[in-house]
């Protein structure tokens, strides 16, 4: 049975309150309250500065996923950068060497994650300086639960449902990734 997966976007008025969202929601998944695809803490700083990290999940894939709409909304750097940052967290580095992060993050960055432009831009704007957010890719089962951490403090929140045909193209085109790039599995 298929399920679908949904990307949540919380942003807060606060450099640092995402971080303790973040620590709610990993608790959370330790205790198997909540069991998330992949989520990470993206800051900018007052003078403008944009930090990814606190990087966590089950996932490598929904975790590259996340990397590349990171990279969407502070640029390719911030793709590559967030396509090993969770390929190494997941895989232990196993899939974050050389050329294949960069194949990661080019895949991402095109039109393959089919988020409309109008929300990339409502997110890219909604983080401006001084604020921090939380990106996550959530199972249908667990949106309520994660929304309901997110909701009380965020000061915007953002959803896209990713559509089963989309899932099935990144999972495909994951798996060959991983044969390509990883042939020891």
């Amino acid at each position: 049975m298929k399920t679908f997966k949904k990307l949540i976007v919380a942003v807060y008025n606060d450099e640092h309150k995402a971080n303790e969202e973040f620590k709610i929601l990993s608790n959370k998944e330790k205790k198997d309250e909540l069991d998330l695809k992949a989520y990470t803490v993206v800051t900018k700083s007052k003078e403008g500065k944009t930090v990814l990290h606190d990087t966590e999940g089950r996932d490598a894939f929904w975790g590259a996923v996340i990397g590349g709409l990171i990279g969407m909304l502070v640029g390719p750097v911030g793709a590559i950068y967030g396509a090993a940052l969770f390929a190494a967290e997941v895989f232990a580095g196993s899939v974050a060497a050389g050329v294949g992060v960069g194949a990661i993050a080019g895949w991402l960055n095109s039109d393959a994650l089919k988020i409309p432009t109008d929300l990339l831009k409502d997110i890219k704007e909604s983080i401006h300086p001084g604020t921090s957010a939380i990106v996550a890719v959530v199972d249908e089962d667990w949106v309520d639960e994660v929304e309901a951490v997110l909701e009380a403090g965020a000061e915007m929140l953002h959803h896209y449902q990713f559509t089963d045909t989309v899932v099935e193209k990144f999972e495909e085109d994951w798996k060959e990734f991983e044969k390509i790039n990883n042939p020891t599995n």
